[in-house]
């Protein structure tokens, strides 16, 4: 990989913590760094910097469905330029407008969670999400009282980020371990988790929100996944995140001899144990999801070899 591309992508890949739209819009501030280098370049030599960006920006978390749909958009918008200066202005402005796109779909969707909130109640959130975390102070800042509950999200315990953001904003926050969630949950109104990507088959998000998604199913608690559609994909790019595993030291840092230790972060949760799927075009469900589907065409640099375009 090229030395300046790794020297970007790495904190990316390293970054545990951040939910999708977040890490999209890091991957935006790389992107942009990359074009701003490469100014003098040859436009053969920019399109090449850029696949291997987009390439490894979409392997560093593969479940996560923006970075695919970020890159996507890039190379496509770029790809019958024949000269730098246009090139990287191109560039620019796909960027821009995927960004204005994420910012926009948050939005919206904080404006339909501020209606799922019962007042005065108990509200759990799991793992970390930029989307739970602009709902959930939308609704604060317009007036809504509640208190919020999660979890650790372990191995990576970006549960915590979440607690010390809304704490920080001035909310109530209860934080427990993940093993702890039967116990809170009978107490809770409503739970919010945002995903990585939504397809045909269900949504997939950081491990620990099938077992989330169970207990709510089983105690009659409406859970709600928050998602753009830019974390749309078909079929083929849905199960990517099985091929995933993060190091067992994140976990585990020194076992003892005959130990494995399993680092898979990501799960799918199907249709019918969510109350629906928050999109910047209302509360989806399962029969709705269809036409959603993107159906733009795929780069050649980000096909999944024997598939069809999305």
């Amino acid at each position: 990989m090229n030395q300046r591309i790794e020297e970007l992508v790495t904190p990316i890949k390293d970054d545990l913590t951040s939910g999708a739209a977040e890490l999209a819009l890091q991957a935006i501030t790389a992107l942009r760094a990359l074009m701003a280098e490469a100014q003098h370049e040859s436009p053969e030599h920019v399109k090449g910097l850029l696949v291997e960006a987009v390439q490894a920006l979409v392997q560093a978390h593969p479940a996560m469905a923006p970075l695919f749909h970020l890159g996507n958009t890039v190379l496509q918008a770029t790809k019958d330029i024949r000269d730098t200066p246009s090139l990287i202005q191109a560039a620019d402005v796909a960027l821009d407008q995927f960004e204005t796109k994420l910012c926009e779909s948050a939005a919206k969707i904080a404006d339909q969670v501020y209606n799922l909130i019962p007042p005065g109640e108990l509200v759990f959130a799991y793992s970390f999400s930029s989307t739970v975390v602009s709902g959930l102070l939308n609704a604060r800042a317009r007036g809504k009282f509640f208190r919020t509950v999660c979890s650790e999200a372990r191995p990576s315990m970006e549960g915590r980020k979440l607690a010390t953001m809304l704490a920080g904003a001035g909310m109530e926050v209860i934080n427990t371990f993940d093993s702890a969630m039967g116990l809170i949950l009978p107490q809770c109104r409503v739970a919010f988790m945002g995903c990585d990507c939504v397809g045909r088959p269900g949504i997939v998000n950081k491990v620990g929100s099938w077992l989330l998604a169970l207990a709510c199913k089983e105690q009659g608690i409406p859970l709600y996944a928050l998602a753009g559609t830019e974390k749309f994909v078909a079929d083929e790019r849905f199960f990517e995140f099985e091929d995933h595993e993060r190091p067992g030291s994140e976990v585990w840092k020194d076992p003892p001899h005959g130990v494995r230790v399993l680092n898979k972060q990501y799960e799918p949760i199907p249709f019918n144990w969510l109350a629906g799927v928050v999109t910047e075009h209302g509360i989806l469900q399962e029969g709705d999801i269809e036409k959603y589907i993107s159906k733009m065409e795929v780069h050649e640099a980000l096909r999944i070899e024997g598939a069809f375009a999305n």
